[in-house]
């Protein structure tokens, strides 16, 4: 499985009692619809290993207590701590998890509103408050604002995101 096809939600931060909970550390606020995971990736030597929730109950809002299958005790807990955690975007679209980074869109096509290709997405510049997209189109390379106002649709399933731009944005002399 590639992290590419994954949404990096998390880590898992410490054990939690000695029956093999792990306490996980959200990158998002975590909401209540997180309770009806199934299962989630945990990045193990680079691979991304599925477990499957037998138990999960939120402690804050970026928090949450897990028992994961095939975890008995906290001593097979402590192998996994500090680990990264992801789910599918099947996953976040059933969730409806409101996904506000997006150093996952690198290589995403973009479009603009009228459904015309920009280009592709080489990378995400998080700068507080004023967030971009790198964007390589046939001209060369451009900034586009990655903020809530501009983004119209991310289709995670088939790598896109459109958006609306302002007439001058794309001008590369």
């Amino acid at each position: 499985m590639k992290k590419d096809d994954h949404y990096l939600l998390g880590s898992l931060l410490k054990t939690s009692g000695i029956k093999g909970e792990i306490l996980l550390k959200f990158n998002n606020d975590c909401t209540e619809e997180i309770q009806e995971l199934e299962s989630i990736f945990i990045d193990v030597d680079n691979k991304l290993v599925p477990f499957f929730i037998e138990g999960i109950r939120v402690k804050s809002n970026s928090t949450a207590v897990v028992k994961l299958e095939g975890i008995g005790d906290d001593l097979q807990a402590i192998e996994f701590i500090g680990l990264d955690f992801y789910i599918s975007f099947e996953q976040v679209d059933q969730l409806q998890l409101e996904t506000t980074e997006f150093v996952d869109v690198v290589n995403y096509k973009v479009f603009d509103q009228n459904s015309k290709f920009i280009g592709v997405v080489v990378e995400f510049i998080d700068i507080p408050k004023n967030p971009l997209l790198n964007v390589k189109t046939e001209k060369g390379e451009v900034l586009i604002p990655a903020k809530e106002e501009v983004i119209l649709a991310i289709n995670n399933n088939i790598k896109e995101i459109q958006l609306t731009l302002t007439d001058g944005l794309l001008d590369i002399d």
